[in-house]
């Protein structure tokens, strides 16, 4: 779940069924044709959004045109490319109808949390982040972001209580992680960047790549 969680700042790049009208663009009006465009579209897009060529993946979006385009797999995505081109109101606003559509939507709900964050609203993502282990509470990255909403807020004994009930050993780096950023806050450089080594050596690039990613938004 980390990863689709994320959505691409995490998140998920699944394809959802396609919602509305069927797409008189597609050749036969073939639904799992359209599905079909649908998924090679989105890869095609998020490889552009993982070498960072953010317009190039907003541009391949852009065919998808009528009830295609309006997938929420696609909007979600069109978000998390519209986020890391500092387009944010745009970007909360797609979060938004995708949540008005579908309100269990979990990764343009971590999406909506992120831009809320990132533009220092750190109660609003707080109480986003906070919704999304309560219905998924293995989403250690959601539980990692509580914490940094709380650090945020100067709530460090709450985000302490955050870091206690993370796992030293599990599947995910979050420990290491809180614990670095716990450290980070009380001015521990050191102790921070050991706790970021180890948990680099541990998991690798592809386990640490969404936590490296949420930490570079952190001011402290």
């Amino acid at each position: 779940m980390n990863r689709a969680a994320a959505g691409l700042l995490c998140m998920v790049f699944a394809t959802a069924p396609v919602a509305g009208q069927q797409d008189t663009t597609s050749p036969a009006n073939d639904p799992l044709l359209l599905q079909r465009r649908v998924a090679t579209v989105l890869r095609q897009s998020t490889k552009y959004y993982e070498a960072g060529d953010y317009q190039a993946a907003l541009d391949r979006l852009a065919t998808l045109q009528g009830a295609s385009g309006q997938d929420l797999s696609v909007l979600n995505l069109r978000g998390a490319i519209l986020t890391k081109l500092e387009r944010y109101d745009e970007a909360r606003e797609l979060f938004t109808a995708i949540l008005t559509t579908d309100p269990n939507y979990s990764p343009a709900a971590f999406n909506l949390g992120h831009v809320k964050f990132v533009a220092g609203d750190y109660e609003g993502a707080l109480q986003i982040f906070q919704k999304i282990p309560r219905q998924d509470p293995s989403n250690a990255l959601a539980n990692f972001r509580v914490l940094l909403c709380l650090q945020a807020l100067d709530r460090d004994d709450e985000a302490g209580k955050i870091a206690a009930g993370l796992t030293p050993v599990g599947s995910t780096p979050a420990w290491y992680y809180a614990q670095a950023m716990i450290a980070r806050k009380s001015g521990d450089e050191a102790a921070a960047r050991k706790h970021l080594r180890v948990a680099r050596a541990i998991y690798q690039e592809d386990g640490c790549k969404f936590f490296d990613e949420t930490i570079e938004t952190v001011k402290f």
